[in-house]
This record gives C-alpha cells, structure tokens and sequence, in this order.
C-alpha cells in the first residue's frame, strides 16, 4: 500500500471558513462614531478645564480653601496657589490624553465586533456618570455631551442589531479558531 493521500475534488476545504463573517450593522458604525465624537469632546472639555484652572476664580478659591488650613505661619500661600494650580491643570491634560486613548481604542475594537471592548465601554459608560455631578458651565456642557455620546454609542452595541453582531463575531472566531 502506498502512502500517497487520496485525491480530493477540494484540496483546500480545510481553509475555508465554516461561518460566515458577520457584516457590521450600521448601529455599530454609528456606535464608532459617537465614541470618536465623546473623545473629540473631552478634548474640548479639557481645553475648559485648563483655561478654568488657569482663571483668577480657580486661584481664589483655591486661595481661600488654603487659609482655612492651620498651616504654619512660614508657609508661602501664593507658592501654595501655583502648585495647586499647576497640579490642576497637569491632572486635567494628563486624564484626558488618557481618556482620548481609551475612547479611540475601544472604539476601534467595538468596530472590530470585539465583546471585550463592548463590556469594556459599558463599564467606563457607567463611571463616566459620575462626571455629571458637580458641573460648572458653560464648558461643562461638553462633558455632558461626551458622556451622552459615549453613554449612546454603548447603548446601540447592546441593542440588536448590535447584540447580535457581537455574538456572531464571536462564533465566527470561535469557528475559525478550531480550524
């Protein structure tokens, strides 16, 4: 006997995909979009945040909130105003050049169908609430409008289509993934 294969009508059907790739629904198109436009709006935010940590207001207050201290009577409170405002502003540009890279790759990853980023999102959606409180506008209205974008884009990744694509890209994986 001989060792040779036998032939086959098909030589490659070990390569083709038992099930077919999903096709993006546009709900998650627009999902992608809002998160782009959430990220575009923090960055309008932080501009706000600096200009407001920059402001007389800022330092006043900040002045103030420093002579309630029981400090001692050497201290510089004006020193004490600048690290407070340069801390500031670091925190808000710091955050944000975060918060855009996290916007833009889960955002891509939910393009992508990627359940992971999905969960992701929903979770960072729901913590992003709590930057509703406290507001000062008018630049807290970008806040308001990113966290809504961003709030609405996970809402449409949850909702069918949506739901379903996701789970589709996830058995496509998973299919192609015993193959």
């Amino acid at each position: 006997m001989s060792n040779m294969p036998m032939p086959s009508y098909n030589p490659e059907w070990s390569q083709q995909p038992s099930v077919a790739a999903p096709v993006k629904p546009k709900q998650v198109g627009w999902a992608f979009q809002l998160i782009i436009a959430a990220a575009v709006l923090q960055v309008i935010a932080a501009i706000f945040g600096v200009v407001y940590a920059s402001s007389d207001k800022f330092r006043q207050t900040a002045a103030e909130a420093i002579a309630k201290q029981n400090l001692p009577a050497n201290t510089n409170a004006q020193d004490l105003v600048q690290v407070t405002v340069t801390t500031a502003i670091g925190f808000t540009v710091v955050s944000a050049v975060v918060a855009v890279a996290l916007y833009i790759i889960i955002g891509l990853f939910i393009n992508k169908g990627a359940g992971w980023a999905r969960i992701t999102g929903l979770v960072l959606a729901v913590i992003s609430l709590s930057r509703l409180l406290g507001l000062t506008f008018p630049g807290g209205i970008f806040t308001v409008l990113q966290v809504l974008a961003g709030v609405a884009a996970i809402i449409l990744c949850f909702i069918q289509p949506g739901a379903q694509y996701f789970t589709d890209t996830k058995n496509f994986k998973r299919a192609n993934k015993l193959r």
